[in-house]
This record gives structure tokens, sequence and C-alpha cells, in this order.
């Protein structure tokens, strides 16, 4: 007899891809953290400040449209950045 895949949920689909962006961010916010300890010059000491920043409200605005659209975000708020 041939098994079928459980096909995912829109909401699944969802909440999967959250996770997966969150994750990707986060990843990245730790790689600008630890060239911070390289960065000898004041143009990619600033450089990479911005890019924190950007990196941080990507991810307040994730949390955000997680909230809106009713995914649970307790995967997000576990996590420490």
């Amino acid at each position: 007899m041939l098994r079928t895949k459980r096909q995912t949920s829109p909401e699944e689909r969802r909440t999967n891809e959250l996770i997966r962006e969150y994750e990707e961010l986060t990843a990245r916010l730790e790689q600008i953290r630890s060239c911070y300890d390289l960065a000898e010059e004041n143009a990619v000491i600033d450089a990479l400040i911005y890019e924190e920043n950007a990196v941080q409200c990507r991810l307040s605005a994730l949390t955000l449209k997680a909230r809106e659209t009713g995914v649970h975000v307790e995967h997000f708020q576990r996590r420490k950045i």
C-alpha cells in the first residue's frame, strides 16, 4: 500500500518560514558581533553597527509579524540574542 505524505497546512508553512528566517537572522547577528573583534578601521566598525541595527530591526519586525499572523513566538523568545 502506498503511503502519502501529510501535507503541511498554510499555518505550519508560515510558522516554519518565520522560524527559518529568524534562525538565519540570529546567525547573521552572531557573525556581525564576532567581526567586531577583527575590525580595526572606524569605517568598518560603523558598517558593522549599521548592519547590526538593520538585523535587529528585521528581527523586531519578524516577531511582530508572527504575533499579528497568530504564529506562536515562544521559539523566538527562548533564544537569547
